[in-house]
């Protein structure tokens, strides 16, 4: 092999923002598991699905 290959910046950038959203959307649907129904609880499940809404965005946009 005559060289390595470089990843660009956006790349990597893009990784790195996929690497957090996909950590906090994980920690935050363990957090909501043990809470009860109520609206507070809604609102963070609100948030988890957008969550996986970015990070699948995200991860088909890395496809491209």
């Amino acid at each position: 092999m005559t060289g390595a290959t470089h990843y660009t910046r956006a790349a990597i950038v893009l990784h790195w923002l996929m690497t957090v959203l996909i950590v906090s959307a994980l920690s935050l649907g363990y957090y909501m598991s043990d809470l009860p129904l109520s609206p507070s609880r809604i609102r963070l499940f609100s948030y988890h699905k957008w969550l996986g809404i970015t990070i699948l965005g995200l991860a088909a946009a890395r496809l491209l």
